[in-house]
């Protein structure tokens, strides 16, 4: 299926985040005038949020406008062929083989973040992120009075094999040294990796894994963006790479990066445990 990636949108009018967003003088959040884009300037270019300027998926259109046409809108849950999709993308893109059972929805991948923050920790347990990344995961760890810790990855030279420049990495020993503290108990991992676009590799990841799995610091993986790839290029989910290490994780996936379709607000959590999958759902 080809897409139109020429044609522009007409990104004014709809209350967008990414355009329309800003700042009064007193640093309160509003909308603009709908007419012009925040920063005054059509020239500017906003890149501070994950959000596509192209339009959706025909099909995606189209399911959207017929779901519209019935002109109801109250409480309703996923249906059968929702998680036969959710199932069917995954075995056929990522050769994962994930249960309905193990799959929980949320209104975002933020919201089940903050969940299982509140689940699968105390207040005053140490969280770890892997800086610089995606800043609300700090908001997150820090609003449920829970302490961020970064294992920062470092920024080597000659390593990109796109161009000549440089690659972040993973700091192993720091990672090791710092989940070793009783007092971790989860560790978010971000793969692919916003905003430096590391697609951690296997090799990668099985040593994260194991180091965590050694000091039984949880994993959260935030894999919403593995989707959007170049060509040349292979995704691992955290959680294929043995038994141990899904039984050992949450992922958190969406659909909303793939065909921006964030404002629908809605998100996958997979958790193989049935002890863990009721405690988040309870929460």
């Amino acid at each position: 299926m080809t897409f139109d990636f020429d044609s522009e949108v007409d990104k004014f009018g709809i209350n967008s985040v990414k355009w329309e967003f800003q700042f009064d003088a007193d640093h309160n959040a509003t909308f603009g005038d709908h007419a012009h884009p925040k920063h005054g300037d059509e020239r500017l270019l906003p890149m501070w949020v994950a959000d596509m300027d192209f339009r959706c998926p025909p099909p995606v259109v189209e399911a959207v406008v017929a779901r519209a046409q019935r002109g109801v809108f109250g409480y309703c849950m996923p249906t059968d062929s929702y998680y036969e999709a959710v199932i069917s993308w995954f075995a056929r893109r990522y050769g994962r083989s994930i249960e309905r059972d193990w799959i929980v929805t949320t209104p975002g991948v933020v919201p089940a973040v903050n969940l299982l923050i509140q689940t699968f920790t105390q207040p005053g347990d140490k969280v770890l992120i892997q800086r610089p990344v995606y800043h609300p995961f700090t908001n997150s760890i820090e609003n449920n009075g829970r302490e961020m810790v970064s294992n920062s990855l470092v920024l080597q030279n000659g390593l990109s094999p796109r161009r000549r420049g440089s690659r972040y990495q993973m700091d192993f020993d720091d990672l090791a040294a710092k989940v070793a503290d009783p007092a971790l108990k989860m560790a978010v991992l971000c793969s692919p990796h916003n905003p430096v676009a590391r697609v951690w590799s296997a090799e990668e990841l099985t040593r994260f894994g194991e180091i965590c799995l050694d000091n039984d610091v949880l994993v959260i993986a935030d894999e919403i963006h593995c989707d959007l790839l170049y060509k040349d290029v292979t995704f691992t989910s955290f959680a294929n790479i043995s038994e141990r290490f899904a039984q050992n994780s949450i992922v958190c996936t969406a659909a909303s990066k793939t065909f921006n379709i964030a404002g629908l607000k809605l998100s996958n959590i997979i958790i193989l445990d049935e002890e863990m999958r009721i405690q988040f759902s309870e929460t």
